[in-house]
C-alpha cells in the first residue's frame, strides 16, 4: 500500500492520528498530533477515511409525558450501534472504519439528545467489554453535562448503557 507524505493515517490497535513522514523500506516514520515522530511496519497502517453518517435509526418512538409520577413507564430514546443496524457492511469495511462510523453515529444521536433537551437515552452496543463500549465511555466521561451507566442487564451481561443528560450543561460534540 502507498502512502503519500503528511497523508493523515492510524494504527492498528492504537488511538490517535499520525502523519506520514517518509517510507523507510517495509516501514513508516510516522508523526504523531504532539510532534513526536515513530518508526511503524507497514502492515500495522491504514488510511484514515472520513465517514459520514447521516440518518441515525431511532429505535423508539419518543413520548413525551409531562407527569412526573410516571417515570418508570418512560418511553427512553435509543440507539442500537451494532453495525447491521447501521447498514455498514463489514465485508467492505475494516473494524476501525465500522467503529469509527458507531462513534460517529452516536455523537450524531448524542446531539440530537441534548438539542431536543432528552434527560437521558440508551445506546445498546452488544454484551461484553468491547472496544466500542471502551469508547463510549471515553467519550462521555470526557464531556461536561453527559454520564454514563450500565442499563441492560440478561444473564449476567450487561449490552447496553444509559446516557444521562444535565442539559444546563451538556454541550453538542
Amino acid at each position: 500500500m502507498n502512502f503519500q507524505q503528511f497523508e493523515e493515517v492510524s494504527i492498528l490497535n492504537e488511538s490517535g492520528v499520525y502523519r506520514v513522514i517518509r517510507a523507510e523500506g517495509a516501514f513508516l516514520c510516522l508523526e504523531d498530533e504532539h510532534g513526536f515522530e515513530r518508526k511503524v511496519s507497514l502492515e500495522f497502517v491504514v488510511r484514515r477515511v472520513q465517514m459520514n453518517v447521516h440518518k441515525v435509526p431511532n429505535k423508539d418512538h419518543v413520548n413525551i409525558n409531562h407527569s412526573k409520577k410516571s417515570v418508570k413507564n418512560e418511553v427512553i430514546p435509543s440507539i442500537d450501534l451494532h453495525h447491521h443496524e447501521l447498514n455498514l457492511d463489514e465485508r467492505f469495511l475494516s473494524k476501525h472504519d465500522i467503529l469509527t462510523a458507531q462513534l460517529n453515529a452516536f455523537k450524531y444521536f448524542c446531539n440530537q439528545m441534548i438539542q431536543t433537551k432528552k434527560k437521558r437515552f440508551r445506546v445498546v452496543h452488544g454484551i461484553g467489554e468491547g472496544k466500542l463500549k471502551m469508547e463510549l465511555r471515553t467519550l462521555v466521561q470526557g464531556k461536561d453535562g453527559l454520564s454514563i451507566h450500565d442499563d441492560q442487564v440478561t444473564r449476567g451481561k450487561v449490552g447496553a448503557s444509559l446516557v444521562e443528560i444535565q442539559s444546563s450543561i451538556a454541550r453538542p460534540f
